[in-house]
C-alpha cells in the first residue's frame, strides 16, 4: 500500500480523525484529577467517587481503543501500535508520517 496514489481528501479526512482521536484520549487522562475534585465537591461518599472512577475507566478503554486503532494513510499500519504496544507519538511507528504532516510536504505522492 506504500506505493499506491493517495487520495488527498480521504488522506486528510484520516489525519483528521487520527488527530481527533489523541485528543480525546489526551483529553480524557488529563480530565481525571480535575473531575474526581468536582465529584467530590458534589457528592464526598465512597460510592459516588467509586461509580465516577468505573465511568472514567471505561470512558478511558474507548478512548485508548479508538486512539489504537487509527490507520496510516500512508503505510496502511496501525498509526499508534507496534505489535502489542500502544505509543501514542506524534509519528506513524511504521513510516515516520507525522500526524501533523501532508503527503505533499514529505514528497510522497
Amino acid at each position: 500500500m506504500e506505493n499506491s496514489p493517495v487520495d488527498p481528501v480521504r488522506y486528510a479526512a484520516v489525519m483528521k480523525q487520527t488527530r481527533f482521536r489523541r485528543k480525546l484520549f489526551f483529553f480524557t487522562i488529563i480530565s481525571y484529577i480535575p473531575a474526581l475534585f468536582i465529584i467530590n465537591k458534589i457528592s464526598p461518599t465512597h460510592s459516588a467517587m467509586g461509580t465516577f472512577f468505573v465511568l472514567w475507566l471505561v470512558a478511558l478503554i474507548v478512548a485508548t481503543t479508538l486512539a489504537a486503532l487509527c490507520r496510516c494513510p500512508r503505510c496502511g499500519n496501525y498509526f499508534h501500535l507496534h505489535g502489542m504496544t500502544f505509543l501514542p507519538l506524534r509519528k506513524c511507528l511504521h513510516c515516520q508520517l507525522h500526524i501533523n504532516g501532508s503527503e505533499k510536504e514529505k514528497g510522497h505522492s
